[in-house]
């Protein structure tokens, strides 16, 4: 019994010495990019995972020596988790938006009457300036046919002839 309870445990320090002695490496690198686009009042959100693993071990010669040479085996794997993928409405934006576009049309519509009062004045000044000239050739179409005393007044010819 005593025999079998130091193979045992003999057996069990190997077990555990050889365990100990593998060497893993493990290396992770995650990278996380959020994405925000705005497109009018839609937001666009998009956020993406990037995760490189590099699984290896550190393989060495089973010998006694010391400072062994020792090579490393490893494998790659990339990988792309997509967290979150949405798209939402920017209420206040669109508010905003709505607001700028009534403001816009307000100016506009405030515009256009002025251009049409400016016309309206424009015309009736005009009108001013064509009824003063009217009367200007009327004053002198009269100072024009009013003859002195000593000459005759003119006769109009009925035909052409």
């Amino acid at each position: 019994m005593k025999k079998i309870t130091i193979t045992l445990l003999i057996l069990g320090a190997f077990i555990f010495t050889v365990e100990a002695q593998e060497n893993k490496t493990i290396k992770e690198v995650s990278t996380v990019k959020r994405v925000v686009k705005r497109e009018g009042s839609q937001v666009i959100v998009k956020e993406v995972e990037d995760v490189e693993k590099e699984k290896g071990a550190v393989i060495v010669s089973g010998t006694e020596e010391e400072n062994q040479f020792f090579k490393e085996d490893t494998s790659k794997e990339d990988e792309q988790k997509v967290l979150v993928d949405e798209v939402s409405m920017d209420e206040k934006n669109e508010a905003l938006v709505a607001a700028e576009k009534k403001r816009q049309e307000e100016e506009m519509i405030k515009s256009q009457a002025e251009a049409k009062a400016r016309v309206e004045a424009e015309r009736k000044i005009l009108e001013q300036q064509a009824k003063e000239r009217m009367e200007a050739l009327e004053l002198n179409r009269k100072k024009l046919e009013k003859r002195s005393k000593g000459t005759g007044k003119l006769k109009k010819k009925k035909n052409n002839n």
